[in-house]
């Protein structure tokens, strides 16, 4: 029984806040979600989340130019240097003060950090004594009383301009030159948003919050700079403060460095709204000389610079947009709108004026997931009244149904994949079509009433919902829409139901459980100790699991409702005390429990999950806890600590309770407070912190993953994690040579055979790539079974056989691999394999009929075109004769 399940990504959650970047190669981008950073690869339309483990949200995101390594700063100042090809964080760095911005050199040698009030220069690499220590201070400059907020570097590496909240713009240098210390120019009246040198010079565009960008032209060129050293002199007397001067060598002139404003512009002016907006991100290309300018109405410009043309006007969202960020080309502007849950992440092509990209997660907390029946797709539901359907591939979503008026409570599959129901608090299960997006039946309940449960029988004849208002259970046939049947009984909220057979179970608040016979309408009632919160069947429908308020699950024998034992996981809810609580850890643990457990496929573990920051995996069969998992080590949400910080504690009490001031960057300079006992996501999400809790949990078909529902998102636990180098049966001799050296011999087993050893996906690819197609099978044959069996694994997880143009190649070596060895993989592969290659010839499948229609209908229309033609010319041949 393999439970060494590891988090795998992040869906339903695109982008929180911060600062978004595209990779130097300009095909994916890199968007903060909490303390958890996800990867979009526009290119090859797939996503991946790194999850370094950060104890703070993530703030601004820096990459150096070579692609290798990031550098991502989070809400307390903790700096983590991240290598991005082997995932890992190699160093940690605590800047003890916010940071706002850090930026890498262009050399690559240096990163720039916006300390608070001061600008540090940290030298990357190796030190002087031999030993890794990549972030060694090579400078600090105290540039301003207030918060600095950008930076940036010349094109030669030696300049940086910074800015912030003081309203000056103020020039300095990565070494001791004799022509500049530090040079503060003073022209805006707003805090500055951006300041970046231009292409190859010195001369920079700087941009305020007001909306005035001014272009400075500076008095010297590249090259002119003259390096030297700085001393202090002593003071001739005590009041006599310290002068910096410069130790010069020989008696030539130095020129100083001096910028003269040459270009003013108000870019508000070209938002559409006036002056009243103002500007919150913006970004200059330096190649093609294009400026991007977001405002917090949601509205992004393009100008030309240095002629400030206005190239573009658009409102992406009635949000505030947070950062826009250029690919290395300047055709692709990413956009972070919004903050918290209501965020969403758009990639715009500005010079065809269409969406790259345009993901939104669902703008309140997520109630319900469900995997579909081949395990492709997750469906969610949440408060906002929107289900998304998420690939399980490329986690992105492909669709999102708006019918419902309220909250969604509870999502359902039918059997075949091809439709998913949904109950929602307005009274109503509704049906949509995967096939043509469509909502095809809605089922009213006959009185006004909240649903909030759902189930489906096997046969996808009949739709039971649970109401919360009258504590009755309707009856759908799902074929026709008609109401077949009301059962009542419960006296209190009916939390959940479910379907085996022609029986279904209900359980209730009013400490009972139901077990009802669909035939006769007769239910044979169980009393159990607590309020029943979860109820479900076993995959065999043999076994009843009830889960209560005291956070103990009780099992019964279905047809008999023998009692059978119990799991007692109150034990390990170990919820954490927020932050706001005013009773003790141990009085709040009291009023927290487990809500939701779900079976595994084979019926022999349960997940178990609630109010609390844990969750666990526990065997049925011997009713013990087998595994527990912690969702998120993230302290800028509330619950994740065990208890309080003792350091907020003053003889005024808990500082965390106490409105300490208004700040600028809320709405209107007014902080927004939540309302008092609420607990859903509201306006007051960015000062009061969401809770962390689980609200659903979702077990895929194959057992190899499931996804867990909580204030984050949805996030995938998988055992088939794909690590970056997990060699197989490797020995010394085995290396990139080697394959080199077999495949020039065209020795391609062998070759084939050492490039899975490695591990390595390009040796892989070349491998297979080079081999002949009539060589195929004969390579094939050779192939050991654990070697086949890695290999059609490489395939169904790599991006390679999804995203190649040799569709037919790639199928000539999986249609030889299962000819070959398909018998001995049956017995031994693992589903998810097969499944994942189902899902790549399914996709392959579709892009090619749709490529085939299209050619057809044209073919069609060409022939039909050229027959109409021909029978016009015969009638004008025939007129004139």
């Amino acid at each position: 029984m393999d439970i060494n399940f590891k988090f795998s990504n992040l869906i339903g959650s695109v982008y929180r806040q911060g600062q978004v970047i595209f990779s130097p190669d300009g095909n994916s981008v890199i968007s903060p979600i909490g303390n958890k950073l996800s990867v979009f690869d526009l290119k090859n339309n797939l996503s991946r989340t790194l999850s370094p483990g950060a104890n703070f949200s993530f703030y601004s995101v820096a990459i150096n130019p070579a692609g290798t390594h990031l550098a991502v700063s989070d809400e307390r100042g903790d700096v983590h240097y991240i290598n991005l090809i082997t995932e890992t964080v190699l160093y940690k760095f605590r800047a003890a003060k916010p940071v706002k911005s850090l930026n890498f050199s262009p050399d690559g040698k240096k990163i720039a950090i916006c300390r608070e009030n001061d600008l540090q220069l940290h030298d990357l690499g190796v030190s002087e004594n031999q030993s890794f220590h990549p972030f060694s201070l090579n400078r600090t400059y105290k540039l301003s009383s207030e918060q600095l907020r950008c930076v940036n570097w010349s094109f030669d590496s030696k300049l940086l301009v910074a800015g912030g909240e003081d309203k000056v713009i103020r020039v300095v240098g990565s070494k001791d030159y004799r022509n500049l210390f530090i040079h503060p120019l003073a022209s805006h009246k707003g805090s500055i948003v951006h300041c970046q040198f231009l292409e190859k010079s010195y001369d920079m565009i700087t941009v305020c919050k007001r909306g005035v960008a001014n272009v400075w032209t500076c008095s010297l060129q590249p090259g002119d700079l003259k390096e030297g050293t700085w001393k202090k002199d002593k003071p001739e007397n005590e009041e006599e403060e310290d002068e910096e001067i410069m130790e010069v060598d020989d008696e030539e002139e130095i020129d100083k460095i001096f910028y003269e404003k040459t270009k003013k512009y108000s870019l508000s002016e070209s938002s559409g709204s006036g002056k009243s907006v103002d500007v919150t991100a913006c970004q200059f290309h330096t190649k093609s000389n294009i400026l991007v300018t977001a405002f917090n109405n949601g509205v992004f410009v393009l100008h030309e610079i240095p002629s400030f043309a206005l190239i573009h006007n658009l409102r992406v969202s009635e949000m505030k947009i947070q950062t826009v960020s250029f690919n290395l080309s300047g055709d692709w502007i990413a956009i972070g709108c919004g903050k918290g849950s209501a965020a969403q992440l758009v990639v715009w092509e500005w010079q065809s004026e269409t969406y790259v990209m345009k993901q939104q997660a669902h703008s309140l907390r997520i109630t319900s997931c469900e995997y579909s029946p081949d395990g492709s797709q997750v469906a969610t539901g949440a408060e906002d009244g929107k289900v998304k359907i998420w690939n399980g591939r490329t986690s992105f979503c492909t669709v999102t149904f708006d019918e419902h008026t309220s909250a969604v409570t509870a999502v359902k599959w039918t059997q075949n994949g091809r439709a998913i129901l949904s109950a929602s608090l307005d009274g109503t299960v509704r049906a949509h079509d995967l096939k043509r997006y469509r909502n095809f039946r809605t089922l009213v309940c006959p009185e006004p009433t909240q649903l909030g449960s759902l189930a489906v029988d096997k046969a996808g004849d009949l739709v039971v919902a649970g109401a919360k208002e009258v504590f009755n259970i309707y009856i759908w046939s799902f074929e026709t829409g008609n109401l077949l049947d009301i059962l009542s009984g419960h006296g209190s909220v009916i939390s959940a139901i479910d379907v085996s057979g022609n029986q279904i179970v209900s359980s209730s608040w009013d400490r009972t459980i139901k077990v009802w016979n669909i035939v006769d309408s007769q239910a044979e009632t169980t009393e159990v100790s607590h309020e029943a919160v979860n109820v479900r069947y076993s995959p065999g429908g043999d076994i009843i699991a009830v889960l209560t308020s005291d956070s103990v699950v009780t099992f019964y024998e279905s047809k008999m409702m023998t009692f059978l034992g119990t799991i007692e996981a109150h034990l390990d809810l170990d919820p954490s005390r927020g932050r706001n609580d005013t009773i003790t850890r141990q009085n709040a643990t009291k009023s927290k429990t487990f809500t939701c457990f779900q079976f595994s496929p084979d019926g022999n573990l349960l997940l178990i999950g609630g109010e609390s920051n844990n969750f666990g995996i526990y065997s049925v069969p011997d009713r013990l806890l087998l595994k527990k998992f912690q969702i998120t080590e993230n302290r800028s949400l509330d619950g994740v600590v065990l208890d309080f910080n003792r350091r907020n504690f003053t003889e005024f009490g808990n500082m965390n309770l106490v409105d300490t001031s208004d700040e600028e960057e809320e709405d209107n300079n007014k902080m927004t407070i939540k309302l008092p006992g609420t607990k859903n996501f509201d306006l007051g999400e960015r000062r009061a912190r969401p809770e962390v809790n689980i609200y659903a949990l979702a077990y895929c078909p194959t057992g190899r993953r499931f996804a867990i529902c909580s204030t984050e998102g949805v996030g995938v636990y998988s055992l088939d994690t794909v690590t970056l180098f997990d060699p197989f049966q490797l020995d010394s001799q085995t290396n990139p040579a080697m394959v080199k050296r077999a495949l020039s011999m065209n020795d391609y087993s062998t070759a084939l055979m050492a490039s899975l050893r490695l591990n390595d996906g390009k040796l892989i690819t070349e491998s297979l790539e080079v081999t002949s197609v009539t060589q195929i099978p004969m390579v094939v044959q050779v192939l050991p079974i654990h070697y086949a069996e890695r290999l059609l694994k490489w395939m169904s997880e790599g991006n390679v056989v999804s995203s190649t143009k040799h569709v037919h190649f790639y199928m000539i070596w999986l249609r030889s691999i299962l000819q070959y060895h398909g018998m001995r993989l049956k017995g031994r592969t693992d589903v998810a394999t097969l499944t994942g290659v189902q899902q790549i010839l399914a996709h392959h499948s579709q892009l090619i009929s749709n490529m085939a229609n299209q050619n057809k209908y044209s073919l069609v229309y060409l022939m039909s075109a050229r027959r109409l033609r021909r029978k016009i010319k015969k009638e004008e041949e025939d007129e004139k004769v």
